[in-house]
């Protein structure tokens, strides 16, 4: 028995730690972020930037209030119906692995957005928070000889605050949760059948999808700014998701040719705590043998270093270059005495 408690007691420990609560806490914070941006600033203005949840705003709109089984018809419950269907469709397709993944964010994310819409029918979050949806009708009541294009250039200037504002909140919340390992379902799903089964890569199935969504929606509305605000707002959620999920948007790959290897190695090793590559080269002028030491840092790290290094050795040659994506101990994932330190 005191070995079976011991034995349980440190399967618990692995599984109930700090590090595990605060990856779940943080992939909470990065769903909520997300299902805040779609609510606030996407379905609220009956705008569509891809996804299921753009797939939800062009029903909602469709339905209009309808009630279906005397059930008015939201976003949130067409965001959970498509969810369900696509994860009997992962399960199937893809496998129970992916599934897991992909079970907690997808059945949470419509949740939030319920919270959200509930929120929203209190005259006083109704108020505060502006519905351009509602002002554009308010304009074409007011100026009845303007035509909806008028109407269109006259507000989109409020829309791209709300493009602006969202993409960075929906990057921000989606790299945190890509970060720790969770996939937020929806069209994810659609773009990994498409790639196990079908060998389409992600960048052609995030076309396929997305901008099908966005291209439907754009005929839908009949307004053209839809496509415009799209692209602007997938454009800077991704660069947003690249800098939090990959720490890409922010470091580079740094190749330093020295006569004294072993001392700026030490020199990074005590300055940044980064690991170093030593690749063996060779002059292709003087034919000697040298070491280039290769190293990935933040930029911040990296104008630190350059004048120690300098220091050390000011014929150095050094050379960077961005690194679009990084994964790896110090950048995704911690050292494992970082990681014991952190569990203790």
């Amino acid at each position: 028995n005191k070995m079976k408690n011991k034995v349980g007691g440190k399967m618990k420990k692995k599984i109930i730690n700090k590090k595990n609560i605060r990856d779940f806490l943080l992939i909470n914070l990065g769903v909520f972020l997300m299902a805040f941006t779609y609510s606030v600033f996407i379905d609220r203005n009956n705008l569509v930037i891809g996804g299921v949840g753009g797939i939800a705003t062009i029903f909602r709109s469709l339905l209009d209030g309808k009630k279906i089984l005397g059930i008015t018809i939201s976003s949130s419950m067409i965001i959970l119906f498509i969810n369900c269907i696509l994860l009997v469709f992962a399960l199937i397709f893809v496998g129970k692995s992916f599934f897991l993944k992909t079970v907690y964010a997808s059945v949470v994310y419509p949740v939030y957005v319920f919270i959200f819409e509930s929120l929203f029918k209190i005259p006083t979050f109704e108020n505060f928070i502006p519905n351009l949806s509602n002002i554009k009708t308010e304009l074409i009541e007011a100026l009845p000889n303007l035509s909806a294009n008028s109407i269109n250039v006259l507000t989109a200037g409020a829309y791209l605050l709300i493009i602006v504002f969202g993409g960075v909140l929906s990057g921000l919340g989606l790299g945190l949760a890509l970060k720790k390992g969770a996939s937020t379902g929806g069209v994810d799903i659609v773009q990994q059948i498409l790639l196990v089964h079908f060998k389409i890569p992600f960048s052609v199935s995030l076309f396929l999808t997305d901008g099908l969504i966005v291209f439907v929606a754009t005929f839908f509305f009949k307004d053209f700014f839809i496509l415009l605000y799209g692209v602007i707002f997938i454009y800077i959620s991704g660069h947003v998701l690249d800098a939090v999920a990959f720490s890409g948007f922010n470091s580079r790959a740094v190749y330093i040719i020295t006569k004294e290897a072993e001392q700026v190695k030490e020199k990074i090793y005590e300055v940044l705590e980064r690991g170093v590559t030593e690749v063996y080269s060779r002059g292709g002028y003087d034919q000697e043998d040298k070491k280039t030491l290769v190293c990935v840092m933040s930029n911040k790290e990296f104008y630190k270093m350059k004048s120690i290094i300098l220091e050390i050795d000011e014929r150095a040659f050094i050379y960077v270059v961005r690194a679009s994506e990084v994964h790896g101990e110090g950048f995704t994932y911690d050292s494992p005495e970082a990681v014991g330190e952190k569990n203790e």
